[in-house]
């Protein structure tokens, strides 16, 4: 496999590192584009915009979700802009994105109406910091990457460079089951161990 891989001579997986404008989740280059630390910085002037015509089960659903971050001093963004986002370091949750991501990379955090119109879904979302200007090496770097539990890889076109973003989600159905703290901190330790167990069968790619 490995001499295969060297007679194709294809281009290696990349990391991204200091290029948020490019690979961010959130729009960039726009006029009304708020860096990640200007949202944490800020979070409590974008407040009110960000819960404006919010439904009282996402509202509430919103509110429990700062309390968890608050009770347990993460750093968080509010984006009213951009999809109603919570917008969280990667850093903080994943100690493999500090290794191989960079401080700029984003979790984002969402609690939307669920697709089947009962109840909420709250998914966390983050591009991972790897990329190649090669379509075929992105497809088999999913490949490669380990089939998950609870959460999926999934792989994106990047809107500001054409190139594939590979993303990881987590989504769970809340109301029912309501946000207590106990769920969130399940969601949250269930994301940075998926984090960790993609970061691992990556890391050496395509050389494994």
């Amino acid at each position: 496999m490995s001499k295969d891989k060297d007679e194709r001579k294809r281009s290696h997986l990349k990391l991204v590192v200091n290029n948020t404008e490019n690979r961010s989740a959130r729009p960039s280059g726009e006029v009304d584009f708020i860096p990640l630390d200007e949202l944490i910085a800020n979070r409590d002037q974008f407040r009110a915009a960000f819960y404006e015509g919010v439904g009282r089960l996402q509202g509430k659903g919103y509110q429990a979700l700062e309390r968890f971050l608050q009770g347990r001093n993460i750093p968080y963004g509010i984006d009213p802009l951009h999809g109603r986002v919570m917008v969280i370091p990667a850093t903080v949750l994943s100690a493999e994105a500090a290794e191989y991501g960079s401080a700029q990379d984003e979790v984002l955090v969402a609690i939307s109406e669920d697709a089947t119109g009962a109840g909420l879904c709250l998914s966390l979302e983050m591009i991972l910091p790897y990329f190649s200007e090669d379509d075929a090496v992105m497809e088999e770097a999913l490949l490669t990457a380990p089939v998950l539990q609870y959460g999926a890889l999934f792989l994106e076109e990047n809107p500001h460079d054409q190139l594939l973003d590979l993303i990881y989600r987590l989504a769970v159905p809340l109301y029912p089951p309501a946000f207590t703290s106990r769920l969130a901190n399940r969601v949250f330790s269930i994301f940075t161990h998926e984090l960790r167990e993609t970061f691992a069968a990556l890391s050496d790619y395509p050389d494994q």
